[in-house]
């Protein structure tokens, strides 16, 4: 059985659980961490369905095979069913990622074939009780008990169906020992049936647990990743996030796309922290980040600050476009003075900027260092320009001298 297919939104569902209320079953999720620990419990459900299915064809062999050849066609046809319902278990499929609804969907198709087997199982228990020689019945209550215990271990995602999958196996036992055998020998299945209920409220909230603790971990661990891509002072991204997104970049361009970048340095910075005390200096550099992302805002620009005072911009631009727009921002930024707290000063800057070329750039290293030279020549020409880089164009080692890579690799 393959549920692979997201429900109709137009008109009720449809397949093996057609009309069936989902929200009266499975409330909808509410937040995002609700719908990973949904997701979550519906692949560890199936998971440990699609375990379990097989052992049930496995008992009902078992109990035939202590009896006498007499009943071969009962056998085949109860135990060829009880196959027939492990390959559904082990059949259904899901989509790499569902929607909540189809998630939702799921899992009740997962609980109705689990229910459904125990349900079955514990009507042939109780026929195998009434109609099969001994041992037979003893084999189908000894396997009623094991099936029990294994649910309230195995399938404690859930404590209602749960519980009512331990029920149906357990109680047509429970009532035939009481008819057949005696009240006292009920009343001991009856003790284990509740102890297998506990169980299963134990398990239920370790597993609630887990779960829980799980998505805390995997919130705290996409906050430090989210952290770790922003700079700490201005708030944008970060010289690792510029060297991941530049990397993306230039795929794409390998791909026939287009990308460009800017490095663009505050021109005597050191002239604001004199004058204004460096936590106006840091102030600065906050409203520059806020100005450079006002300017480059659209949906594939990314504004990052490299380091101190230089900031740089991936762009989806080719090599004219970037040109044209990094010297809007920087005559706008030279006519409207910065202000920043209760100071306010006229900023400009120096940029280089370049297009990325494939047959020209080995790497991402070969293109940062040749924009940097822009930016380099930028500022030995008076400073307060945009420079193109050149395909000649090699950074001055007086200026910088990188070890290694010129960009950081970043962290898995």
């Amino acid at each position: 059985m393959y549920i692979t297919s997201a429900p109709s939104r137009a008109g009720p569902d449809h397949g093996l659980l057609r009309g069936m209320p989902i929200a009266e079953f499975i409330p909808a999720p509410a937040t995002p961490g609700a719908r990973n620990l949904l997701l979550q419990e519906m692949r560890e459900t199936l998971e440990r369905a699609r375990l379990g299915g097989f052992f049930y064809p496995i008992a009902t062999g078992l109990a035939f095979v202590v009896t006498t050849r007499e009943h071969v066609g009962e056998a085949v046809i109860v135990t060829a069913f009880f196959i027939l319902l492990a390959i559904a278990r082990l059949s259904l499929r899901v989509t790499p990622n569902p929607d909540d609804r189809e998630t939702r969907r799921n899992l009740l198709a997962i609980w109705f074939l689990i229910l459904v087997t125990t349900f079955c199982w514990g009507t042939f228990s109780a026929w195998s009780f009434l109609n099969l020689p001994e041992p037979a019945p003893l084999v189908a209550v000894l396997f009623s008990g094991a099936f029990g215990m294994a649910l309230a271990h195995s399938m404690c995602m859930r404590r209602v169906p749960g519980a009512v999958a331990i029920a149906s196996v357990m109680l047509p036992s429970l009532v035939l020992l009481w008819v057949h055998v005696g009240p006292g020998v009920a009343i001991m299945w009856a003790v284990y049936m509740i102890y297998m209920l506990l169980v299963l409220m134990r398990s239920y909230r370790e597993y609630r647990t887990r779960l829980e603790l799980e998505e805390d971990l995997r919130k705290q661990r996409d906050q430090f990743e989210k952290q770790s891509l922003i700079d700490s002072l201005t708030g944008i991204a970060n010289r690792r996030a510029f060297t991941e997104s530049l990397a993306r970049a230039l795929q794409r361009a390998r791909n026939g796309s287009r990308a460009s970048m800017l490095i663009i340095d505050v021109d005597h910075f050191k002239r604001i922290n004199d004058s204004f005390g460096h936590a106006a200096g840091d102030a600065c550099l906050i409203a520059l980040a806020q100005r450079l992302q006002a300017h480059f805002d659209r949906p594939d620009d990314v504004v990052v600050r490299l380091g101190g005072e230089e900031f740089g911009v991936v762009l989806d631009a080719d090599r004219g476009e970037a040109f044209e727009r990094a010297e809007r921002f920087r005559t706008d930024l030279e006519a409207a003075p910065l202000v920043f707290g209760v100071a306010q000063a006229t900023l400009t800057v120096s940029i280089g900027c370049g297009g990325f070329d494939p047959s020209r750039h080995a790497d991402a290293d070969a293109f940062y260092l040749e924009v940097d030279a822009a930016l380099y020549r930028s500022k030995l020409s008076g400073r307060n320009r945009t420079e193109r880089a050149s395909e000649n164009s090699r950074p001055d080692p007086s200026n910088r001298a990188p070890t290694g890579s010129v960009l950081p690799e970043p962290s898995a």
